[in-house]
């Protein structure tokens, strides 16, 4: 019996779509037997955690209705799809980079809350392995990260709003290993009652774990599910199911600090994740007495992390984006944004994202701080002697100040942001 029209020919071509049917030979032109189809049916049901019928029954055609990744679930030979569907390459790298190429062009979210549930998202997967992802700005990121819409180019046209929602390549040695793109058709939430939006942090997950070397998996309750599961949650609370680590486990090792056998901790704290807020919010908080203002202060120090300018003032600091685009008109405090930072830090004499391992490391007094990144809970306290902090500090500071200069001066003038943001840029792009 061959495929007739209707639901059978969009569950055939579903089927295909997916992996559990190979597609039509155009040279033969060989259709699908319904032993295939029956087959491939069941398959499917089975990989779906449905009763296994072999028919399209009601609750088959429903399933294959639920918004999904767009990556197949099961090994398929179409040479198209073997980058996709064959993961079985892993980073030998432990060190990746990653940013945001492109944004959500309607979406209600910012640019920065964007990157911050990216952020958090890599997180969930670096917190037990050995893998750590630092975000760059440049445009040879490990995994680059788009917005887009229908054809992108790359293979994977996406079908609108529900249907696919993502997809991400496997690692390998093809240009596009890592990279993962959402559908920018999606509506894109985050914290949001809207039951018709794509919860934007759980389908990261989802795909950064391809992008690191999963496949789909037919566990009802694991992340790498291939059908979309709706919002999981706090990201700084989030934790991944046990075959999910298992798996991920078996690729790359376990993170030293983490006992495969413990049961997850629950966090004592009832602290939201500290994330940008949206645009459209507006601060009605009148300003704290102590809170610099920025047009008629000097700053104790400036540095660039990640891509963009940050200005610190007391405990307090104002974040300048890649874009010249000022965060917020009034400053953050330094130890909320950076949260491993001691709570009676009032004010850094120098600050920098090290080079070597893209921690950020505080200077106060004799003290050095080292953070992993934004919003990171650990740090380091190292006692620094003033003989040895200039000899450190050098090489960093040379690309803000003169060459030669003997440390981090205790005032700058914004006066000279220009001049000294230049000069930065000419050394990253190799021209003087």
């Amino acid at each position: 019996m061959l495929v007739a029209r209707g639901p059978l020919a969009h569950g055939c071509d579903w089927l295909t779509k997916f992996g559990y049917l190979p597609p039509p030979d155009p040279v033969t032109g060989q259709l699908q037997t319904q032993e295939e189809l029956t087959k491939a049916i069941t398959a499917m049901q089975r990989f779906g955690g449905l009763k296994a019928t072999g028919v399209l029954d009601e609750a088959t055609l429903e399933l294959m209705k639920t918004p999904r990744c767009s990556l197949p679930d099961l090994t398929i030979e179409a040479s198209r799809r073997k980058r996709f569907a064959q993961a079985v390459t892993k980073w030998s790298k432990r060190n990746l980079s990653w940013r945001v190429r492109t944004f959500p062009k309607e979406s209600h979210l910012g640019h920065d809350t964007v990157r911050a549930l990216m952020y958090y998202a890599l997180k969930v997967w670096s917190d037990i392995t050995p893998l750590n992802f630092h975000e760059v700005a440049g445009n040879n990121a490990d995994i680059q990260i788009d917005f887009s819409k229908a054809d992108h180019n790359d293979g994977y046209p996406f079908d609108g709003p529900g249907g696919t929602v993502a997809h991400a390549f496997f690692p390998g040695d093809h240009h596009t290993a890592g990279d993962t793109h959402f559908d920018d058709d999606e509506y894109w939430t985050f914290r949001s009652s809207d039951t018709n939006g794509m919860d934007l942090f759980a389908v990261a997950v989802h795909e950064f774990g391809h992008a690191i070397g999963l496949t789909h998996i037919s566990a009802i309750e694991s992340i790498m599910r291939p059908y979309y599961q709706g919002p999981v949650g706090d990201p700084l609370k989030y934790d991944l199911p046990y075959e999910d680590k298992v798996r991920i486990w078996q690729l790359y090792g376990v993170r030293e600090s983490v006992s495969p056998t413990a049961k997850p901790e629950v966090s004592k704290t009832d602290d939201h994740p500290i994330l940008p807020e949206l645009p459209e919010n507006r601060s009605t908080v009148p300003l704290r007495r102590d809170m610099p203002n920025r047009c008629t202060t000097h700053f104790d120090a400036v540095a660039q992390i990640r891509g963009e300018a940050f200005f610190f003032k007391g405990k307090y600091f104002w974040r300048l984006t890649r874009n010249k685009h000022l965060v917020s008109l009034q400053p953050a405090q330094i130890h909320r944004f950076w949260r491993g930072l001691p709570l009676n830090l009032d004010s850094l004499d120098a600050v920098y994202e090290r080079t070597s391992d893209h921690k950020i490391v505080f200077f106060k007094g004799e003290s050095k701080h080292d953070a992993g990144g934004i919003e990171c809970g650990a740090r380091q306290e190292t006692p620094v002697p003033h003989a040895s902090i200039s000899e450190e500090l050098e090489e960093q500071f040379s690309s803000w100040f003169l060459h030669k200069c003997p440390g981090p001066p205790q005032t700058i003038h914004l006066c000279w942001l220009d001049a000294t943001h230049a000069l930065n840029v000419t050394q990253d792009t190799g021209k003087h």
